[in-house]
């Protein structure tokens, strides 16, 4: 660069001995002016390109770090099978189950940042993962939230067409409206849970109270394995029959294999759970969420 700076200045220097329309002096003088301006923007120019010329190594340098952390994860965390027969070597992830990261969804293969199902502690979780980053870089995996996959869908809607007043018994139901996963049995009046998890129960109708000077009374049980978790109740004291409506609502969480029922656990004479085939009475149920790493 110096050599070619020199030779510039000699250039210059000959082309303005040429001009006779100043004195030496003169010409000497901006010879040495130009000379001294056009080396400072060479050298401004050789500075910017060894700067470039770094950040260059810098970009080269971590490209090859990316390199090698692949290849090494590709060699210390599987196993290569030879084919005799064609001579083919195959690399297979070392990885058992389902994957639980971006860094085992890397290990068998997947290159393309994006969103990503992979199994947590108990649910199926959504992640993105940015594989252009490595794994103890923040923003390599990112939680999204949890997907809502379940083994088996488990949904009724049952109702009854006839009265009933017999206690500590399961009560049956004779309308089946809804019943995906065959979990309730309408006979026995009994739903057994088929995956663990969180589900939702809701009853609705209404007892029939006879007339009566004192309260007459009327309370029906959620039970869980034969154990009564929550009571709908209704009373009233009368002149004449009169209908009064109850409800009950339960959030449960269950183990595959509970079972749930209704019982009447309380019952004056003459108080009895109305219903027909207009149909009054409603019981249904589903599974909201399964824990799933239960069914795998």
């Amino acid at each position: 660069m110096a050599q070619f700076i020199k030779f510039l200045g000699i250039l210059i220097l000959c082309l303005a001995g040429c001009s006779a329309s100043t004195t030496v002096d003169e010409q000497l003088q901006e010879l040495r002016e130009n000379y001294i301006e056009l080396k400072q923007v060479l050298e401004s120019k050789v500075t910017e390109l060894e700067t470039e010329v770094s950040l260059l190594k810098d970009q080269l340098q971590q490209q090859k770090a990316i390199v090698n952390n692949v290849h090494k994860k590709s060699t210390t965390s599987c196993t290569c099978v030879s084919n005799k027969d064609n001579e083919i070597n195959r690399p297979l992830p070392a990885l058992t189950g389902l994957p639980s990261s971006c860094e085992d969804l890397s290990l068998i293969g997947h290159t393309l940042a994006g969103l990503y199902s992979v199994m947590g502690a108990q649910l199926v979780e959504t992640v993105h993962c940015d594989f252009t980053k490595l794994p103890n870089e923040p923003g390599y995996q990112t939680m999204i939230g949890y997907s809502d996959v379940k083994s088996i869908p488990t949904f009724f809607y049952v109702q009854k067409n006839f009265g009933f007043n017999v206690t500590d018994t399961p009560i049956p139901f004779e309308v089946e409206r809804l019943n995906i996963g065959g979990a309730m049995n309408l006979t026995t009046g009994i739903f057994t849970a088929p995956r663990t998890g969180i589900y939702f129960f809701s009853l609705s109708g209404f007892a029939t109270i006879p007339p009566s000077e004192t309260r007459l009374f009327f309370g029906i049980g959620l039970y869980l394995n034969g154990k009564s978790i929550g009571i709908a109740w209704a009373d009233e004291i009368t002149p004449g029959d009169q209908d009064e409506t109850y409800s009950l609502q339960s959030t449960l969480n269950l183990q595959a294999g509970d079972e749930i029922w209704l019982e009447i656990r309380f019952l004056s004479p003459g108080v009895y759970l109305n219903d027909r085939p207009g149909h009054f009475t409603h019981f249904t149920g589903w599974l909201l969420q399964e824990e799933i790493f239960q069914s795998l």
